[in-house]
């Protein structure tokens, strides 16, 4: 490639031919055509070797690229027997021109008459424009041709083979041949020796271009090679984990990595990151989504299948991934059963035990306001239906349907104290006690242990009546369960009695908002004997 770093044998080269240009202008001796006899001998030596290796190189592309079908690594190939084509092409035009050469000097070899021809002959024929064959025009056409064709199909930009003085760096400063062209240049006044040594040096500037044609080829063959540096041994257990006294079963395999190639991973055509593995270095694409649920079979398992892509220089390998979700198992805790009371503040744990420190649960429900608590899988739940179903959700993957009835708020007893006791209803009360009397509401016994927040009551209005055999002696309205009766202290005698009706009484719910009990019938009468 132009402006690269040269090898030694491109130095040598290009100093050989840096030489000879030099001396074909002059009129040299015969020992010095002697030496160009040496130079173009050494020359075919090279051109023997630049042959053999650009076969070997063509015969290394065609291998690495195999039976790949990747339309990059096929024009490679392809491009890279056709260089050597063109090449094997544009040296035999070369080898028929030094045979012309060869014959214009009446001889059939490179021999002592050769060498010792210093005749103009050659050099007429490559420079003189009315020359009937036109060799001169001709050889730098082949060279042109040949510069171009070998950048298109290898994509590498050359320097062209016929420079003429000033794009030569020893000659550009050079007055005496800065009007010259190539043809002159290198033709004018060289014995027939040193023009076919020239031409001959020619053919090993074109074999080092098609070696460096081959070898970008030979890159771009190698698309679909991978070469792996990293072998690491694999352990593929059939199950992780195995009970005490059953068989452990694993597959023991190698696999390979490339440190010169950094593949691309693909799930369902989304590109994943790459991650290096801490303990072998292998480049891995890091698969990690929510598994989706649903479409259980009878097992509680459901079959589900993800497109998996790894993309290496220009290769795709696929495989179609299977994989089983579990059905998650979702556990309440409610106390004793997973039954609901409505337009209650229900605490309740709904957990999901396979998912582990992964559970980030959220819920929802048409029948029931759910309010999350403290803790993931807490939350309140206030029915507003008989029957709700609650769905839950993990990470926004719903993960199942929890049904809970709802019960009806058991009534609540409306029951008369002296202080902290209740009052007993067959012997009554003493008139002096009238004072301490007040009434209390009390929740059912398992409601209130079940949502306590919820069992809590307040009688807001209720006639007090003290009568005496058919009529009434006193009455009051209280607005809650502790009337002030001490008034009535001095006018109760032994065979009156206190009745207490009960008009309205409140539940007050966990959010410390007020909910009316409703009272049925006599439900809301006490009646209390004075004794």
């Amino acid at each position: 490639m132009a402006g690269g770093k040269e090898t030694p044998r491109q130095k040598m080269i290009g100093m050989m031919y840096l030489v000879l240009t030099a001396l074909l202008a002059l009129q040299v001796s015969n020992a010095v055509l002697e030496k160009f006899a040496i130079i173009n001998a050494t020359l075919d030596g090279l051109v023997t070797a630049g042959n053999g290796k650009s076969d070997q190189i063509l015969a290394a592309i065609i291998d690495e690229a195999g039976k790949s079908q990747n339309p990059g690594v096929l024009k490679a190939k392809e491009n890279a027997q056709k260089v050597r084509e063109i090449t094997k092409t544009t040296l035999g035009e070369i080898e028929k021109l030094k045979e012309k050469m060869i014959k214009l000097s009446d001889a059939t070899k490179i021999d002592d008459k050769l060498i010792n021809d210093h005749s103009s002959k050659v050099a007429a024929m490559m420079i003189d424009p009315h020359s009937p064959e036109q060799e001169g025009k001709k050889y730098e056409k082949l060279l042109t041709d040949y510069v171009r064709q070998l950048s298109e199909l290898s994509g590498v930009k050359f320097e062209k083979l016929n420079k003429s003085p000033k794009e030569l760096e020893l000659f550009k400063n050079d007055e005496k041949h800065a009007n010259k062209d190539y043809l002159t240049f290198t033709f004018e006044n060289t014995p027939p020796i040193a023009a076919i040594a020239s031409v001959n040096q020619t053919k090993t500037e074109i074999l080092e271009y098609e070696a460096k044609a081959l070898d970008k080829l030979r890159e771009d063959a190698g698309a679909g090679t991978v070469r792996f540096d990293k072998i690491v041994p694999m352990v593929r257990p059939k199950a992780s984990i195995v009970a005490a006294g059953a068989k452990y079963e694993a597959e023991m395999f190698i696999t390979a990595s490339s440190s010169a190639v950094v593949p691309e991973f693909y799930m369902n055509g989304s590109a994943l990151p790459v991650v290096d593995d801490p303990l072998t270095g292998v480049k891995m694409g890091k698969v990690s989504f929510t598994a989706q649920g649903g479409g259980y079979n009878a097992e509680g398992m459901a079959r589900k299948t993800f497109k998996a892509e790894i993309k290496i220089k220009g290769e795709t390998y696929p495989q179609e991934v299977e994989y089983f979700v579990a059905q998650p198992i979702i556990r309440v805790t409610t106390g004793n059963v997973p039954s609901l009371y409505m337009n209650c503040g229900n605490n309740v744990n709904i957990e999901v035990p396979s998912l582990g420190t992964s559970y980030n649960p959220s819920f929802s429900s048409q029948g029931a306001e759910i309010r999350k608590g403290d803790k993931p899988g807490k939350v309140t739940i206030i029915p507003n239906q008989r029957k709700i179903t609650v769905s839950v959700s993990n990470a926004g993957t719903l993960i199942g349907n929890q049904p809970f009835d709802a019960k009806n708020i058991p009534e609540p007893r409306f029951v008369a104290y002296i202080g902290s006791s209740p009052v007993d209803l067959r012997n009554g009360v003493k008139p002096n006690q009238l004072r301490n009397l007040r009434i209390v509401v009390e929740p059912d016994a398992n409601f209130k242990e079940e949502v306590p927040k919820d069992a809590r009551y307040n009688v807001k209005n209720m006639d007090v009546i003290l009568g005496s055999g058919a009529s009434a002696k006193s009455r009051m309205a209280a607005s809650n369960g502790s009337p002030d009766l001490g008034g009535w202290v001095g006018q109760a005698k032994p065979g009156d009695r206190i009745v207490f009706d009960i008009k309205d009484a409140v539940r007050k719910t966990f959010t410390d908002s007020e909910e009316k009990v409703p009272i049925k019938g006599s439900n809301g009468i006490i009646i209390i004997p004075v004794n």
